[in-house]
């Protein structure tokens, strides 16, 4: 078997520093693993940068010294560890789940052990001496692909027939949107799963601000795989930004995946190369119809720590259009009620305002509220008549956290209105 090709990455912080590196990447080789060290392989006349790119890209993995002043020196984009970040995150970027870098920790007292742009990956950590031996033994299993404790073969279900699914295939909802327990439809175990999923992606990121979106019809459908990604791409509404349920079907770490219950995908970007900022998008939809959101704000690609009012408004009246639009695709009959739930996070601190030019706020007001939560039951086959006034019904609630914040319903009839005709205001 070809030796695994490891690149390590570090910063010249002293010579005794260096010295250690030296050390680590001799027992690496020692251990049947081929690390690539400057110390050995960068010789004078060589091109730094060259170097620095083909040991990243063309390693099986890359072992990340993460000492204070290397912690420093990424997060600044300083010298060659700031050149080693760009590359890194290019990479992260296009495939977020990947175990190409291992962090380990070294001469490290600070909160920050390891830089941003490796999101929340697990480290190894190196910074007692006498723990050597055991963390090197650590290092190299996993490199080599040989852990400590094996996991055990997948046996057999000692249970007859099907596993059960945690979408339900029928369900007792009354007008309100509420089952014969009391609980909303949109509190079942399947969207909370879903959210508690949706929100380590987001913290993965460091991203603290979301919209997030539940959808459940009362009388569930039962589609296949295929028919929900035909409804899906047939549903996008691309007028402002990314539509919601975004599809990157020609991005293979970004499209659809199917899954038993129904299709979901995960769009996250660590570093937007025309904004500099970073974003997330997961959603999903099961073969019954029931529909979960979780998007960052767009407000945070234009400013700090902002909502804009008429963001939000079009962004409402976008996913109450995509509704209308997946489950008419989807064959499911008009007079079906559908219980929607729209929540805002992180809005604590934060500033209303707006957009556009056209529409200036003239006043600042804060929001000391953290969450905004709204839920309104539509019938699917009125959703055009009833737009206008579901969304104020939606939206309203967080305007008010912001100081008690109106709006007329002419600013509603005036915004939704222009977006159903192609125009964002």
């Amino acid at each position: 078997m070809t030796p695994p090709k490891v690149f390590v990455s570090y910063s010249h912080d002293t010579t005794e520093h260096k010295q250690w590196v030296l050390k680590l990447a001799s027992d690496l080789r020692a251990h049947g693993i081929d690390a690539i060290l400057d110390q050995w392989d960068l010789v004078p006349g060589q091109d730094l940068a060259a170097f620095m790119y083909d040991g990243i890209a063309k390693a099986d993995r890359v072992v990340m010294v993460c000492s204070e002043k290397y912690v420093a020196k990424a997060e600044a984009g300083s010298g060659g560890v700031g050149y080693e970040r760009l590359i890194v995150t290019a990479e992260v970027t296009e495939a977020i789940d990947t175990k190409k870098f291992i962090p380990i920790i070294r001469e490290n007292t600070t909160s920050r052990k390891i830089p941003k742009h490796l999101g929340s990956r697990l480290y190894i950590d190196f910074s007692k001496e006498e723990g050597y031996e055991q963390r090197l033994e650590e290092l190299c299993r996993e490199i080599l692909g040989v852990p400590a404790t094996p996991k055990p073969p997948l046996g057999e279900s000692p249970f007859s027939g099907a596993i059960p699914t945690t979408v339900s295939p029928s369900r007792n909802v009354n007008a309100t949107g509420t089952l014969a327990n009391g609980e909303s439809v949109l509190s079942g175990q399947w969207f909370e799963f879903q959210s508690a999923r949706a929100l380590l992606g987001l913290q993965q990121l460091e991203i603290a601000g979301a919209m997030e979106l539940r959808f459940a019809l009362h009388t569930p459908i039962n589609k296949s795989q295929v028919d929900l990604l035909a409804g899906v791409r047939n549903s996008q509404i691309t007028t402002f930004g990314w539509p919601i349920a975004v599809l990157l079907e020609q991005r293979e770490v970004h499209r659809p995946k199917p899954y038993h219950e129904g299709i979901s995908a995960e769009v996250a970007i660590a570093l937007d190369q025309l904004t500099g900022r970073k974003s997330y998008d997961f959603w999903t939809l099961t073969k019954s119809g029931d529909f979960f959101l979780m998007q960052s704000l767009f407000e945070d690609m234009r400013g700090e720590r902002l909502i804009y009012f008429n963001t939000r408004i079009v962004r409402v009246a976008e996913a109450l259009m995509f509704a209308e639009r997946l489950y008419a695709g989807l064959g499911v009959p008009a007079g079906t009620k559908l219980s929607v739930r729209v929540t805002h996070t992180d809005l604590a601190g934060r500033t209303l305002g707006s957009a556009t030019h056209r529409r200036v706020l003239m006043d600042h007001r804060k929001s000391f509220e953290r969450k905004s939560e709204s839920e309104i039951v539509v019938t699917l086959g009125s959703i055009h008549e009833t737009l206008v006034t579901d969304v104020k019904h939606l939206v309203a609630p967080l305007f008010m956290l912001f100081e008690f914040a109106e709006f007329s319903d002419g600013v509603y009839e005036d915004i939704v209105r222009r977006f159903e005709n192609g125009e964002v205001t």
